[in-house]
């Protein structure tokens, strides 16, 4: 099992954190390795929606992910299968001093999980940094 993570503090209170997470459909627009992101589930996000996610990391690659767990404003966990390997995506928000600590990460296993790892932790990167531009720089 391979496992990658990118964290970062954000100057603002969990609830505006999670309301970006919340709102995935939105990514495309300001998550530069996001291209596409759709829910293939009714309703609003949460415990059992499917999502289908095409990302640019090297290659595009579409995921279609199932939320597992979901505990508005502390924790997002999505499973799914990507090139043949397992993969489990999480999002979490932590309140500290100063705003909240974002950890968007996941672990793979499988035949290609060295490749999936260093792809997924690109984009963690990517997920983290704009998130953090998106909420601080529109409260300036």
């Amino acid at each position: 099992m391979k496992k990658f993570s990118s964290s970062v503090v954000i100057s603002a209170p969990p609830e505006a954190v999670f309301s970006l997470i919340n709102n995935i459909e939105e990514w495309p627009r300001w998550i530069p390795s996001i291209k596409r992101i759709e829910k293939c589930s009714n309703g609003p996000l949460g415990v059992g929606s499917q999502i289908s996610v095409t990302a640019k990391s090297g290659i595009t690659i579409t995921l279609f992910m199932t939320v597992i767990e979901f505990i508005p404003c502390q924790r997002v966990l999505m499973k799914g299968r990507v090139f043949g390997t397992g993969m489990r995506r999480y999002y979490n928000l932590e309140p500290v001093e100063g705003g909240t600590k974002l950890t968007a990460g996941g672990e793979v296993s499988g035949l290609l999980s060295c490749l999936v790892c260093r792809g997924g932790k690109r984009v963690s990167d990517d997920i983290v940094q704009a998130i953090k531009r998106k909420i601080e720089v529109s409260s300036v």
